[in-house]
C-alpha cells in the first residue's frame, strides 16, 4: 500500500519546561531521495499534503512498482469522494480488504471496468500498467469535464495521439487509447525517449508524480483574495494596494486594565494610528481597496477576565463602533486578533462577545484571527466562522527552540489547514495566513540560543557567497548556514518560494485566500510572486 506504515513516520515531540508539545505530524526526511533526484518535490510534497509515506527504514523507496489497489487509493483520495457510503459493486477477490472502500468508490464512477477481467477479479495486488493508470485518470478528469468530454471520446482524442506520435502508440489498448491520451492532454502524465511505455509497471516516483500534477491542475483554476496587514513598518509597502483585495490596517488595540471599562486604543504601543495615515487611506482608496481597522490584544489571562466583564465589553464595542463610522479612514470592515485563550472554557465567552460585535458593525465585515487548535482551545472555531465574514488561520508560530523547529513548516500549515476545515469551518470562510519571518538558532561554544532576525538583513545574507543556501525539506524553507568567527549560525527563511508553495496549498484547498502579516516584510520577489497567484 502506497501510504505505508504511517504509525512509523516521525512524529515531531518538543518537551520544554516540563510540558510537552507533540504535532502528531509526519515530517520525513527520505534517505534514499537525493537533492537532485527528479521526483523529490513531487515526493515531498504529497508527504506534506499526508497522502504519502516512506517505509519504516526512513526511505521512500521510489523504484518500487505500485499495486492496482494502492493507486486506486491515491486517486480515490485526491479525488476527495466519500468512501464511507458507497453503492460500486466490489469484485469477489477485492472484498475485505484495506483497500475496499477505494475500490468500491471507484467502482461506483466505472472507473476501473476495463481492470475486471472475464472471472469478476480485479486483482488488487497486481502492479499497475502505465496505460491502466492514464485510463482510470482519463475517466475521472472527463467525468469532470462533463459534455465536452463526450466530443473527445468520440473522436477528438486522435488529434493528440497524432501529434504526440509515441513510437509504441499502438501499444496501447484501442479501448483505453481516448482516455490515456486526455490525461497526456491535460500534462498528467508523459512519455519519454521510448515512448509512452504502456505496458510498463507504475514505479512510486512515478506515481507521486502523477497525483501531484493531478492535485497541482486542479487547485490551478481555484482563485484566491489577498489581505494585507499594513501594520507595524508597512510604509514601504504603500504603492502595493492595487495587488490586495483587501487592507487591514494594524492601528489599534483594546486596553484592559480595570475591570468594568475598557477602550479601543490607538495613540499608544506598536498598534497605533501612524503619522502621515492619511497617505495610507489615500492610497487604498485610489487602488479602490476595501479597508479594515484591525484590533489587536495578546495577553490571555487578562482577556479571559475581559470575555467576563459584561460593562468593559460594552464600553469598548461602543467605541469601536464610533471609530469604524469615522470619515477620516473609511473603514469597511474590522478584524479582531485576540490571542492567548488557551483554556476551553473561554471558547463560548469569546464566541458570544464577537456576535456582539457583529451585532453592533451592522453592514460591515468582520474577520476574525484565530490560532490553530493544537493547544488554544479558546477558540469555537465552527461557531465563529457561522458568526464572522472571513476566519483568518495564524497557521505559523509553531517555533520550538530546543527542536529547531521553525515558524511554519508546510506539513503543519497543511495539518492546521484540516483540523480547522474538519472543525466545520467552511473553505469559503478560511483564509490562510502567512507570516513573513526568519528563525535563527545561534551556537557559540555548545550553546544554541535563537532569535528573530530582521528581514533586510536575511536577504543580505543571502547575498554573502560565504553562506550556504538550500530548500530544507521536509519544511519547504529556505535554510542558510554560515560562520561568524567561532559562531555557527542556521537560519530558516519564508522566502519566496516557500511564499509560493503556502499560496499553491491554499488554492489545493480552495481557501478564500491568504493574508500578509505584515505587508512591510514581504520583498519585491515576494510580491511578484503574489501578483501571480
Amino acid at each position: 500500500m502506497f501510504k505505508k506504515l504511517i504509525g512509523m513516520a516521525a512524529v515531531l515531540l518538543c518537551t520544554t519546561a516540563g510540558n510537552a508539545y507533540a504535532y502528531d505530524v509526519p515530517m520525513t526526511i527520505y534517505q534514499d531521495v537525493a537533492d537532485q533526484a527528479w521526483e523529490k518535490e513531487y515526493v515531498y510534497t504529497l508527504s506534506a499534503l499526508g497522502i504519502v509515506d516512506g517505509y519504516e527504514d526512513s526511505r521512500y523507496h521510489s523504484e518500487l512498482a505500485l499495486s492496482r489497489e494502492a493507486f486506486i487509493k491515491l486517486l480515490v483520495s485526491t479525488a476527495k469522494l466519500n468512501t464511507a457510503h458507497t453503492s460500486g459493486t466490489v469484485p469477489a477477490d477485492s472484498a475485505n480488504r484495506w483497500s475496499t472502500p477505494y475500490i468500491a468508490a471507484a467502482a461506483e464512477r466505472h472507473w476501473i471496468d476495463f481492470m475486471v477481467d472475464e472471472a469478476g477479479q480485479f486483482k488488487p495486488e497486481q502492479p499497475i500498467l502505465r496505460e491502466e493508470v492514464a485510463a482510470v485518470v482519463g475517466k475521472y478528469l472527463l467525468e469532470k469535464a462533463g459534455t465536452s468530454g463526450s466530443q473527445w471520446t468520440s473522436g477528438g482524442w486522435t488529434q493528440e495521439r497524432d501529434q504526440r506520435a509515441f513510437p509504441d502508440s499502438g501499444q496501447i489498448r484501442a479501448d483505453l487509447a481516448p482516455y490515456v491520451f486526455y490525461t497526456v492532454n491535460q500534462t498528467v502524465m508523459e512519455g519519454d525517449y521510448e515512448g509512452f511505455r504502456p505496458t510498463s509497471g507504475l514505479i512510486r516516483s512515478e506515481a507521486a508524480a502523477v497525483i501531484y500534477r493531478l492535485i497541482d491542475l486542479e487547485a490551478a483554476t481555484n482563485e484566491l483574495e489577498v489581505n494585507g496587514f499594513y501594520a507595524i513598518q508597512s510604509s514601504p509597502a504603500i504603492g502595493r494596494m492595487p495587488l490586495l483585495d483587501h487592507v487591514t490596517m494594524g492601528w489599534s488595540h483594546l486596553e484592559y486594565e480595570t475591570a468594568g471599562t475598557a477602550k479601543l486604543g490607538t495613540d499608544t504601543t506598536t498598534f497605533k494610528v501612524p503619522d502621515g495615515y492619511s497617505d495610507v487611506v489615500k492610497s487604498a482608496d485610489q487602488a479602490r481597496v476595501p479597508k479594515d481597522l484591525m484590533v489587536f490584544y495578546s495577553d490571555g489571562k487578562k482577556l479571559s477576565q475581559f470575555l467576563q466583564d459584561a460593562p468593559a465589553q460594552k464600553a469598548f464595542i461602543g467605541q469601536l463602533v464610533t471609530s469604524l463610522s469615522d470619515p477620516a479612514f473609511g473603514f469597511s470592515g474590522v478584524s479582531l486578533d485576540f490571542e492567548g485563550l488557551m483554556d476551553a472554557s473561554d471558547a463560548p465567552n469569546y464566541l458570544q462577545f464577537v456576535r456582539q460585535v457583529k451585532a453592533a458593525i451592522g453592514n460591515k465585515s468582520l474577520t476574525v484571527s484565530v490560532p490553530t487548535d493544537y493547544y488554544y482551545k479558546g477558540y469555537d472555531l465552527k461557531g465563529l466562522s457561522e458568526t464572522a465574514d472571513t476566519l483568518n488561520l495564524m497557521a505559523y508560530d509553531f517555533t520550538h527552540e530546543a527542536s529547531r523547529l521553525p515558524s511554519a513548516p508546510l506539513p503543519l500549515v497543511r495539518d492546521g489547514v484540516e483540523r480547522a476545515l474538519r472543525s466545520g469551518v467552511p473553505s469559503s470562510k478560511l483564509v490562510l495566513g502567512i507570516s513573513k519571518q526568519a528563525n535563527q538558532w545561534i551556537t557559540t561554544n555548545g550553546i544554541t540560543t535563537m532569535a528573530g532576525p530582521a528581514i533586510d538583513l536575511v536577504e543580505k545574507r543571502l547575498a554573502d557567497p560565504n553562506a550556504s543556501q538550500t530548500w530544507s525539506m521536509p519544511y519547504f524553507l529556505k535554510l542558510i548556514r554560515y560562520q561568524n568567527g567561532g559562531t555557527a549560525n542556521e537560519i530558516y527563511y519564508e522566502d519566496t518560494q516557500s511564499i509560493a508553495k503556502k499560496i499553491w496549498l491554499a488554492k489545493v484547498y480552495n481557501l478564500k485566500g491568504i493574508s500578509l502579516w505584515h505587508m512591510g516584510n514581504f520583498t519585491a520577489s515576494d510580491w511578484e510572486t503574489i501578483a501571480r497567484r
